[in-house]
Parts: C-alpha cells; sequence; structure tokens
C-alpha cells in the first residue's frame, strides 16, 4: 500500500501540522514527536483515523487560499530527475506539485516529503493509492523541480505556480485565536473534523500540548508517560469557535490491543 511519510523537520512539530481532518474507521499511520522543556522527546499519535489539513467544505481561519497562474507543466521521467518548469509569474509565491507514481518505488518531493508505492497499488487506476500532491514555497532564484528516487522507479509531475495568500485567525470573545497552523505560528484553538467529517470544530493547542506529555519536566516522569502510553489514548474536547461549547471529542494516542483504552484529558495530572 502507498503510504506519504513526512520530513524529519516537518514531523517533528504537531502543533505546527494540525487542522486536521479525522475519520473515525482508520487508524493514523503518522506519528509526531517533539522536543519539551526538558530536552527530552515525546511522541504522541492521533487515532480514530487518517489524519490531513483540513480542507474541503471546512476552510477555517488561517487557511492559504490558492490561486493557480499559468498552465500546469507535466513531466514523466526514470530515476532522481530535475524539470526544468520556467521563470515564475511576478505574483507567484508557492508551486503546487502531484506526483503519480508507475512503478513500485518511494519518490522524494523536495520538502522531503515522499509517496511510496508497491505492487498492489500498481493494480490500481490513479488516483488511488498512486498519487500524492504537495503546496511548497518558491526559492528565489530556483525554477526547477527535483524529485528523488531509485534509478529504476518511474513517476510523473504535474507543476502548476500558486498565488498563495493566508487568511487571518479568528478572535472569539475571549480573545482566543482559532483556525489552522500555518506560517505565522500556532492559533490558540485547532481546526479539525471529526465523526466521519460531520462536524467542524476546534481543539486547544494547549491540550494537545498536555495530552502529548507537555507536563513532563524529568527523565523519570517520560519514562513512565511512555510506558503508560502505550496502552492509553486520551481524548480531548473539540469546541466551536467560542472555546466553550463542547461538540465532541479528539483522540490522540497509538495504543491498540486487547489492554487499549481511552481516557479523558481531565483524568491526567500533569500541571498542564
Amino acid at each position: 500500500m502507498s503510504t506519504i511519510e513526512m520530513d524529519p523537520v516537518f514531523t517533528a512539530a504537531l502543533r505546527d501540522a494540525l487542522g486536521a481532518t479525522v475519520k473515525d474507521t482508520l487508524r493514523v499511520r503518522r506519528r509526531w514527536r517533539w522536543r519539551v522543556g526538558t530536552g527530552l522527546f515525546l511522541g504522541v499519535s492521533l487515532v480514530a483515523g487518517g489524519v490531513a489539513l483540513a480542507s474541503g467544505m471546512f476552510s477555517p481561519p488561517g487557511t492559504g487560499v490558492d490561486s493557480s497562474l499559468g498552465n500546469a507543466i507535466t513531466a514523466t521521467r526514470t530515476g532522481t530527475a530535475t524539470i526544468d518548469i520556467g521563470a515564475p509569474p511576478a505574483t507567484s509565491t508557492d508551486l503546487s506539485l502531484l506526483l503519480t507514481c508507475f512503478t513500485v518505488g518511494t519518490f522524494y518531493f523536495p520538502n522531503g516529503s515522499s509517496l511510496s508505492c508497491d505492487a498492489a497499488d500498481l493494480t490500481h487506476t490513479p488516483p488511488i493509492d498512486r498519487q500524492a500532491s504537495e503546496v511548497v514555497p518558491l526559492t528565489a532564484g530556483v525554477d526547477t523541480v527535483t524529485i528523488k528516487t531509485n534509478p529504476n522507479s518511474t513517476w510523473s509531475l504535474q507543476v502548476m505556480y500558486l498565488n498563495q495568500v493566508t487568511t487571518p485567525w479568528g478572535v472569539n470573545a475571549s480573545g482566543e485565536t482559532y483556525g489552522v497552523a500555518n506560517q505565522n505560528g500556532t492559533p490558540d484553538l485547532m481546526a479539525v473534523t471529526i465523526n466521519q467529517g460531520t462536524t467542524n470544530g476546534y481543539v486547544k493547542e494547549s491540550d494537545l500540548n498536555c495530552a502529548g506529555g507537555g507536563g513532563v519536566k524529568s527523565l523519570a516522569e517520560a519514562l513512565a508517560w511512555d510506558k503508560g502510553s502505550q496502552n492509553r489514548n486520551i481524548s480531548i474536547p473539540v469546541y466551536e469557535s467560542d472555546g466553550a461549547t463542547v461538540l465532541g471529542t479528539f483522540v490522540i494516542g497509538d495504543a491498540s490491543g486487547p489492554n487499549a483504552h481511552t481516557i479523558p484529558l481531565s483524568s491526567l495530572s500533569l500541571g498542564c
């Protein structure tokens, strides 16, 4: 099955990656880690669904609004290759990249993200299991895109210049910002979609941090946390943008099996 692996720098910040769509029937394949105050690293996984940036009909504040510039450029190559995409239009800010695999292999985008395809994926017609897309910022003076892969792996790439404008975060009556993480940082309330994509809401960034072990202060506490997390998932409240009206819960963790259980964030004693 094809998988999309995130660049280590990118995955080092859950709080910079959320703004998530969660479907309750599948378990997430990605794991985020971030540094806590002691210099330790703790990991947290989002469960109860595959996670992706909020999209579709739900466009929370802070989302980048894209406008296509010029025509798409499509090229097919085998092995690592660089594609000349021409000089960017004056108002370009980003590149839209759509990668399709035609052979087994792992294919790396310029930002380090990747698409992996196995033999089973090749029996499917794109876009099922054989495509991945990324939006990457322009690099001044660079008008090429390089895809890295094995020498015998064949792929195609569709590239288009974009102008991306980031909308401002919302601010509720309590003065909390809400929306999605972007180049400006992380809002107080992060956008998510739960209940099979039927409920849009927000989780508190502070709750995410706490549920990920943000209250751990020592190596002993970190080891205890890691051990306790093996069979434990944590649910945190999902709110409307007011940060007060509860709409449901968002589950964090990677515990599975007969001993797995889910506990509310309020039952933890982390002091955060």
